[in-house]
């Protein structure tokens, strides 16, 4: 007797779930703020909410509904009625199409005050009123680092940024963010492609220029064939590039195809040789900025300075000027670069290094009491359990720098509950053009 084949039933969550309907005509609304993610927020007759990207307060706009943000829709301006008072000509051509800016439609006093607005608000949402010091804006031209997007179909390879929410990516060949050296890098780049990408799929291109000199790593599909290697040669030789590698399908450590020169970075008047693909701050303005903030807070009498999410020493270096620093990094080709570079300076009796994941163990108790001040600059994700800790802790004086707005007010609340004043705070426009600031406070006990 032959069984009959079982029929698995459906269970009520393996369906796909259905596409929202979004309305189909053309709906015209006025803007009346620029929201938290640098698009603009609206209201229609009906109660009903829209994001609309690349609009300031008071324009009235025609819009098309693309797609559904939680209760509110996003809609694309189809005609700009009334222009807002705020609106200014954006100066990029690629503006729109290119996702890497959002605010140059701002004119500079909307535009300042958006910055700020970030910061306070992410400190009010934490129960925290604070006066903020003047933002410190980093004019176009100063980013020393970029990430171009790049797919080959076929024989057609395209080369960019992506596109706004989108995997797409927007050719272009001049970008007003870069530095010269990185913005004349582009075309060159773009006429190796051919050379290099010989498989089909998507990639990456990291650039940084910490000193005019170039670091590149080809994050791209395929391995690192003769004729790849050969080209990647040649091009290094044209254009006086430093350091090349290669990540074999953008996965595991990028490993170095040829030095020609050592990649360094000035901190703290130190010279420091860097790792592949090193983090650094956007720009070499903002970053002076930043230090001069933290160097402002100490008195002189600190004798000891704990360095959290230390890195290759972007502020390592400057404080060992005024104290002796112990530097704490998780990432460890980072930090022996900031260890090496320290005794070639012989600084090595100022700095002493750690390598430590702060988020699984955070410094505690008597490991923190011992240090007179303490600096953490942590990734986008805070430093929570660290910052827990820190609040715990007998430090006098912590400087806290912050690239997300919204976790440094969560790990500014915790130092303020565990006794701690917050004595400065100061946004930096690290991020030019883009719905993102950087924070720097000073925090007493």
């Amino acid at each position: 007797m032959s069984k009959k084949p079982i029929r698995r039933r459906r269970g009520r969550h393996s369906a796909k779930p259905s596409r929202p309907t979004l309305p189909k005509e053309i709906i015209q609304v006025a803007v009346t703020a620029v929201g938290g993610k640098g698009d603009g927020l609206a209201r229609d007759d009906a109660g009903v909410d829209y994001y609309v990207p690349y609009s300031v307060a008071g324009d009235i706009v025609d819009i098309k509904v693309t797609d559904k943000r939680g209760d509110a829709f996003v809609g694309d301006i189809q005609t700009i009625v009334t222009p807002g008072p705020q609106r200014v000509e954006a100066p990029c051509p690629h503006y729109t199409k290119c996702g890497g800016c959002s605010l140059q439609h701002l004119d500079a006093p909307a535009y300042e005050h958006w910055k700020s607005e970030r910061v306070s608000e992410s400190l009010s949402r934490n129960g925290l009123d604070v006066t903020l010091d003047a933002p410190i804006l980093i004019p176009a031209g100063q980013r020393r680092r970029a990430s171009f997007a790049v797919t080959k179909k076929g024989k057609k390879i395209v080369f960019g940024f992506n596109a706004r929410s989108s995997h797409r990516i927007e050719e272009i060949d001049h970008c007003l963010l870069l530095t010269p050296e990185l913005d004349k890098m582009m075309s060159a780049l773009r006429d190796l492609l051919p050379k290099v990408m010989k498989q089909e799929g998507r990639g990456d291109i990291i650039v940084n220029a910490p000193s005019g000199s170039c670091d590149i790593v080809f994050a791209l599909p395929g391995r690192l064939e003769l004729g790849i290697q050969e080209a990647i040669v040649e091009f290094a030789e044209a254009h006086d590039i430093s350091r090349i590698s290669w990540q074999e399908n953008a996965q595991g450590e990028p490993f170095t195809v040829l030095q020609r020169s050592a990649v360094t970075a000035q901190f703290g008047g130190t010279e420091v040789a860097l790792p592949p693909s090193p983090f650094l701050q956007p720009s070499k303005q903002g970053e002076d900025a930043l230090v001069d903030l933290a160097l402002s807070a100490l008195s002189g009498k600190e004798k000891k300075i704990l360095d959290l999410y230390a890195g290759c020493g972007s502020f390592t270096f400057a404080l060992a000027q005024k104290s002796i620093v112990h530097a704490v990094e998780s990432n460890a080709a980072a930090l022996k670069a900031l260890e090496l570079s320290a005794g070639r300076n012989k600084l090595g009796g100022r700095i002493t290094t750690e390598v430590r994941d702060l988020t699984r163990q955070p410094l505690m108790g008597k490991e923190l009491d011992k240090f007179d001040a303490l600096l953490f600059d942590p990734p986008r994700a805070g430093a929570k359990e660290q910052a827990e800790e820190i609040a715990r802790s007998k430090i006098p004086l912590v400087i806290a720098i912050s690239c997300n707005p919204a976790t440094f007010g969560r790990d500014a609340a915790a130092l303020i509950d565990g006794g701690y004043t917050l004595e400065k705070v100061v946004p930096v426009d690290q991020f030019t053009w883009s719905a993102h600031v950087e924070v720097a406070a000073i925090f007493r006990k």
